[in-house]
């Protein structure tokens, strides 16, 4: 049994989005393929809006197998499609890496807060009771997106009806205008206790941290480069969008940074 799913968005000041989904059922249960699409989430973000998509479809095949249980009694399986390769099984939808941040009370090894925690935590607990249901495995698996266009329909179907849901939406998140296009830096290229001319251009607060994002402005061979700075409330409330500030690297890890909090703000100053 296969169910493809999706999440789709508009890049503008309020940022609407949709979810939808497919459910495809064996030949030998003659049922008809059920569509779905919802919206409309108001202030979320892409990665939100496919985990979303996954729940959606995990309560509805639950609510499917509940009913046809009869005719789905064949089904051993069920598979999720996604076309998020961030998202697929043995990413961050694996049920090992959730149980382990569930234990450590949703940080990584790095003492790092996991993004879309409460997303991730619904996830899994849903796709628990669903193989429960289901009497069945249920896996996450990545597809192209080409291969997922029925589901990409459907959610950007869902950009355009329904009723706003704030639930994506993440209190504090802002995001402006960048001054560069240059990708993500490989974090070995920075150096600690070296310092750079950043510019900020978003903030999304991660649970009792935030994650700041910067680009380098310094006129050498980084310049342009992004990454991510994790910090507290107060260093973060510093740290304003559309402001170019001197930072000094504290400690260097895989995927960001921390700085110390004396900074330099070019514009104030």
């Amino acid at each position: 049994m296969y169910v493809n799913c999706d999440g789709a968005m508009d890049y503008d000041n309020t940022s609407p989005g949709g979810v939808g989904f497919l459910i495809s059922f064996p030949e030998k249960a003659d049922l008809e393929p059920i569509e779905f699409s919802r919206g409309i989430y108001v202030g979320g973000n892409i990665e939100r809006l496919e985990l979303e998509a996954l729940i959606q479809a995990m309560k509805k095949t639950i609510e499917v197998c509940e009913d046809h249980h009869d005719k789905l009694w064949c089904v051993n399986q069920v598979i999720f499609i996604t076309d998020r390769y961030g998202l697929r099984e043995d990413g961050k939808t694996s049920p090992y890496k959730i149980l382990g941040w569930r234990k450590n009370k949703w940080k990584n090894f790095e003492g790092k807060a996991i993004k879309n925690h409460k997303l991730l935590d619904e996830l899994d607990k849903t796709r628990t009771k669903l193989s429960r249901v289901a009497g069945a495995r249920v896996n996450i698996e990545w597809r192209r997106r080409k291969e997922n266009k029925a589901a990409d329909k459907l959610a950007k179907a869902g950009k355009y009806h329904g009723v706003s849901n704030y639930k994506l939406e993440k209190k504090g998140e802002k995001i402006g205008k960048r001054k560069f296009k240059g990708k993500e830096v490989d974090y070995k290229d920075l150096k600690v206790e070296e310092t750079y001319r950043i510019n900020i251009f978003r903030k999304d607060p991660v649970q009792d941290q935030w994650e700041v994002w910067g680009e380098i402005c310094d006129p050498n061979d980084l310049q342009g480069f992004k990454f991510k700075i994790y910090t507290d409330d107060i260093l973060a409330s510093r740290l304003k969008r559309g402001n170019e500030f001197k930072i000094k690297i504290k400690e260097i890890y895989r995927f960001h940074v921390t700085i110390y909090k004396s900074v330099y703000n070019y514009k104030s100053k």
